[in-house]
């Protein structure tokens, strides 16, 4: 069942939840921008239904991948933050996909991306990809909070929000200068999920 403002009553953001085994406290300031954010999401009942059936579709499919992964499960509403679960989806940056690859990193974790085939748009093949990435973000990371945010950054950018000795903590502080990227993934959770 999914727990939504839409359906169970508006959803706040919580001093404190869990990504993977990471224990997160999250400041009043960065509560209100995560609002801000959780807010936006749920306040067109059209458009959030639309994104439920998408989730109704793909996710079990995801779930299968992160299973076989070691994927926490919260991780799948990546999915939606990256792409609103649409196949063919395009970034300005010439990511594409569910899980918003560009072509060089999509080759690295394994999917083929030739003239013919484009395993981006594969919600399989890309999902696999994904678990394969996050998993070798979080050999170094340690983290999963962090390993959120390398999927935006990349490897070499996340060492400028994060230094070593916080690889591996199981506890962080979110605050209003935490990176908006893990921010917003925290709204995509509580809006699609709840607590």
């Amino acid at each position: 069942c999914l727990l939504t403002s839409l359906i169970c009553g508006a959803q706040t953001v919580p001093s404190q939840l869990t990504i993977g085994d990471v224990k997160l406290h999250i400041n009043e300031s960065a509560r209100k921008q995560i609002q801000q954010d959780v807010d936006r999401l749920t306040r067109s009942e059209t458009y959030y239904n639309i994104l439920v059936d998408r989730m109704n579709l793909y996710f079990p499919l995801i779930e299968k991948q992160h299973r076989k992964g070691g994927i926490p499960d919260e991780i799948k509403f990546l999915a939606i933050q990256e792409s609103a679960l649409i196949s063919d989806v395009v970034s300005s940056s010439k990511a594409v996909g569910f899980w918003q690859f560009k072509d060089f990193t999509g080759r690295e974790v394994g999917m083929r991306i030739d003239k013919k085939v484009d395993e981006r748009k594969n919600i399989v093949s890309s999902t696999y990809g994904a678990a394969k990435y996050f998993k070798n973000h979080q050999r170094t990371l340690k983290n999963w909070a962090h390993t959120v945010t390398a999927h935006m950054t990349g490897a070499g950018g996340i060492k400028k929000y994060t230094s070593p000795k916080d690889y591996g903590s199981k506890k962080m502080n979110i605050t209003s200068k935490s990176h908006w990227y893990l921010k917003r993934f925290i709204a995509h959770k509580l809006a699609f999920q709840g607590e």
